[in-house]
């Protein structure tokens, strides 16, 4: 094992010394030998077991330890990134934006019962599927909506655009967001005009 990777002095140290700062301190050295491959199938179950455990942490700070060095890990547990995509903000926003372990059946349960924060990461994701944008597209959220149609990674079907203008096109954010979108739809150029031009005539 490589020195950053767990060892059995580590583990002494956690039952000696289990303040929050050895916890983080292990959790990151279980994390990067996780994410380096590098584990044999025992080590790597008992990795998962005690990312587990550590998602249940009370301190805060090792969550997000846990989250940060987990986010971009294919590999991870599903309930392990769910729970952590669960978590509060300032745990589950990196992993929101970056984990490909999530399932849009988890994101769309995610817009719809969790903070306006959480929206805004999971319209910033990589890809985002039609489903999920047009669930951001009815949230409400007019931070989240600008967030996704500025997001080239993001499918948007043409009736959540044209959703997203009647509902915000009075709003300057996400009008310059549609208007800078690649291959916009005439349908939706043209209802933006209309949006905007009802606007100055009013």
């Amino acid at each position: 094992m490589t020195k950053k990777e767990l060892t059995k002095d580590d583990v002494s140290r956690l039952l000696v010394d289990p303040s929050a700062d050895t916890r983080i301190e292990t959790s990151t050295k279980i994390a990067e030998g996780f994410n380096a491959g590098t584990l044999n199938d025992t080590e790597r179950r008992m990795a998962e077991d005690i990312f587990r455990v550590m998602v249940k942490d009370a301190e805060v700070r090792v969550r997000e330890a846990l989250a940060l060095n987990l986010k971009e890990n294919s590999a991870i547990p599903h309930d392990v990134a769910l729970s952590l995509a669960k978590d509060v903000e300032q745990v589950a926003l990196p992993v929101l934006q970056f984990s490909e372990v999530l399932t849009d059946a988890d994101l769309i349960e995610i817009i719809a019962s969790q903070s306006p924060e959480k929206q805004v990461a999971i319209a910033k994701r990589a890809t985002v599927s039609e489903s999920v944008s047009e669930k951001i597209v009815d949230s409400g959220n007019e931070k989240a909506v600008t967030s996704l149609i500025a997001n080239e990674g993001a499918r948007i079907s043409e009736s959540s655009l044209l959703k997203a203008v009647k509902e915000y096109g009075e709003n300057e954010d996400v009008q310059d967001a549609i208007v800078h979108r690649p291959k916009l739809l005439v349908r939706v150029s043209e209802r933006l005009v209309t949006v905007v031009s009802e606007k100055f005539a009013a």
